[in-house]
């Protein structure tokens, strides 16, 4: 069975109206897509996004996650186009994956050929591509060399922190723990978020890079184990670490509303954690969402090219602040919480909504890369 994750793509009226810059973020997002040079195989890519934006350099290990993005727009702001404009990346990356039989996909993208699976264009009066069903197939498939490499799930857990990943090892493994999941290998998934969690000692706070990626790794695993549990398919004792993991991520929340110290793609990752349970309406937990939205706000760029930069900007991580705002914005709110723009979301909870420009400057983190 393959996992499609309710609600992440599915074709529904906007709750309210929607924040102005993830309509804006999106649009540039998309206008970005372009065809440049793959600084991995030194091959010009077509229909794919830069990793630092004016850089005119993509990356095999970017490509996915930069195109991901766009599904989740479109479930927000109810326009294919946004999901129509990830085809071509998704089609590049099935002629990668057919050309190397023997290639180990990254766990992105057999996320986005699940969500590309996913998304129907009849819903929008609109012919598929190609019957969409495929690339379910093709994604499982994908996965399958993954499973076939590393028979024991520990071994793909254990194989990150060898190569010295530390803080991002459970960034790595909760996208893996999510893409075996949702491929249909459950019990491979499940084994993999028992032993990251049976090894936390041996990566919560290692740096990498200098950097703590901690609290990005939590955010990864929480989304990944909100969802299993909620399809069932999750053990009842690690869905209490996940809700305990969740609980520290709100606990640790800077004052800006955001979490790794002001950083676009952790805080990214933790409210995709935080709003994989569609229906928890305690007040923590929505309080901590609408205050990480209100920092994306007041942090993004003026129209008409929206995004997010330190300087620099990346658009991997446009792409995942995108999905972010997007899961918020496509999934109900209690009674008072109802999705609209930040202002009338924050005079519902104490405290007051940051206004633009007021996220100060801090040094740039660089977006972190996935591992194959």
């Amino acid at each position: 069975m393959v996992h499609l994750v309710v609600g992440a793509l599915a074709c529904a009226a906007p709750l309210a109206a929607q924040p102005q810059p993830l309509q804006c973020a999106a649009e540039t997002h998309l206008a970005r897509k372009g065809d440049y040079m793959n600084g991995t195989t030194n091959v010009v890519d077509a229909g794919v996004w830069e990793w630092e934006i004016g850089s005119g350099f993509t990356y095999t290990n970017i490509q996915g996650i930069s195109a991901d993005g766009n599904f989740y727009a479109t479930s927000s702001l109810v326009d294919p186009q946004f999901a129509l404009g990830s085809y071509a990346t998704a089609n590049l990356l099935v002629g990668r994956y057919n050309a190397n039989p023997t290639l180990r996909p990254y766990a992105q993208d057999v996320d986005l050929l699940l969500d590309a699976c996913a998304f129907d264009p009849g819903a929008y009066g609109l012919e598929a591509p190609f019957d969409n069903s495929a690339y379910c197939m093709l994604g499982v498939q994908y996965y399958s060399r993954l499973v076939g490499q590393f028979p024991n799930p520990y071994d793909n857990v254990d194989r990150h922190l060898s190569a010295g990943r530390g803080s991002l090892s459970g960034w790595d493994v909760g996208a893996h723990i999510r893409a075996a999941w949702r491929a249909g290998f459950v019990s491979y998934a499940q084994g993999m978020a028992d032993r990251i969690l049976e090894r936390r000692p041996d990566w919560e706070h290692v740096l990498l890079g200098g950097y703590d990626y901690t609290e990005a790794s939590w955010g990864a695993l929480v989304r990944v184990m909100l969802e299993m549990h909620a399809a069932g398919d999750l053990d009842p004792a690690v869905y209490a670490e996940g809700l305990a993991i969740a609980d520290a991520l709100i606990a640790a929340q800077s004052p800006d509303g955001s979490w790794g110290e002001g950083d676009f793609q952790t805080t990214a990752y933790v409210v995709l954690g935080l709003r994989a349970d569609p229906w928890n309406f305690t007040l923590p937990w929505q309080q901590a969402i609408i205050e990480a939205v209100d920092f994306f706000e007041a942090s993004a760029t003026p129209a008409p090219t929206c995004g997010w930069s330190y300087p620099p900007e990346y658009g991997e991580m446009n792409s995942e602040i995108i999905s972010a705002l997007a899961r918020v914005n496509t999934l109900p709110f209690v009674d008072g919480f109802e999705t609209s723009d930040t202002s009338a979301w924050s005079s519902e909870v104490p405290g007051t909504p940051l206004a633009a420009g007021t996220i100060p400057a801090r040094a740039p983190r660089a977006a972190a890369l996935p591992m194959r």
